[in-house]
């Protein structure tokens, strides 16, 4: 009987002697980690920014969107060069289109790191603005070191965390990392739950606003800024086809 090829073919194949395959727990953490995070601290910039009925019909049509790529993605996705979302382009596009979309993930992911490294800073080291001076994490709990500053803890991150996790050669081998990232987004939240309760009880909360607000300072084309943060918010195609 002849293997199943196509969209027949299942996208976690039989393990062969000698191969490691992704298993579906890995698969599931790689993919969740790709838009947890950002997705997180995306919805309540979008809210703020959009207020609530454009924020939700937002996140609804990118939801919807991606759904149907992804469907559109995994249908055509089968054993041999099209495990890769590079392979369904080419096998579509050819080597252009391949090209194409490699260019693109290799932008967004610099876009993307360029964003949490400032975000990373902002934590560990704090920032300075309009003149006011935030201490990050490190400086509040040992002061005010060289070794704490935003430049060198940066440095730190990049060589010791991130250059190693960049190095496997399967995205399988992040499972665990991409455990701890789940972990710590469901803290996140959970941190972010308590302390919104305690705002609303001690009656601190604001109204949320169902509408956006546009005065002098903010025109109408800076609502759009929030349309690619949901839109990254929602981006893992390139992910899921490479740990499928």
């Amino acid at each position: 009987m002849l293997p199943a090829t196509g969209i027949h073919a299942p996208l976690l194949q039989e393990k062969k002697q000698g191969e490691k395959r992704a298993s579906v727990y890995g698969a599931v953490f790689n993919v969740s980690t790709s838009i947890i995070g950002a997705g997180i601290m995306s919805i309540p910039a979008t809210l703020k920014v959009l207020g609530v009925i454009p924020a939700f019909l937002l996140i609804t049509i990118v939801a919807w969107l991606v759904d149907i790529s992804v469907k559109f993605l995994l249908r055509y996705t089968h054993s041999g060069d099209t495990t890769t979302y590079a392979g369904v382009m080419r096998e579509a596009f050819g080597r252009v289109g391949s090209v194409s979309v490699q260019v693109c993930v290799m932008i967004t992911n610099l876009g993307c790191l360029i964003i949490y490294l400032i975000i990373i800073g902002d934590v560990l080291s704090g920032n300075v603005h309009d003149g006011s001076v935030h201490l990050g994490v490190l400086q509040e709990w040992f002061g005010i070191h060289w070794w704490n500053s935003r430049a060198f803890a940066l440095l730190v991150v990049v060589i010791f965390v991130m250059l190693p996790l960049v190095l496997f050669r399967r995205v399988e081998s992040l499972r665990f990392s991409s455990a701890i990232s789940v972990l710590l987004a469901v803290v996140f939240v959970g941190i972010c739950s308590v302390m919104a309760i305690c705002a609303l009880v001690e009656g601190k909360t604001k109204s949320p606003r169902l509408l956006p607000h546009l005065d002098n300072k903010t025109s109408f084309f800076d609502l759009f800024t929030a349309v690619p943060v949901i839109v990254t918010a929602f981006t893992f195609h390139f992910n899921g086809g490479v740990t499928f």
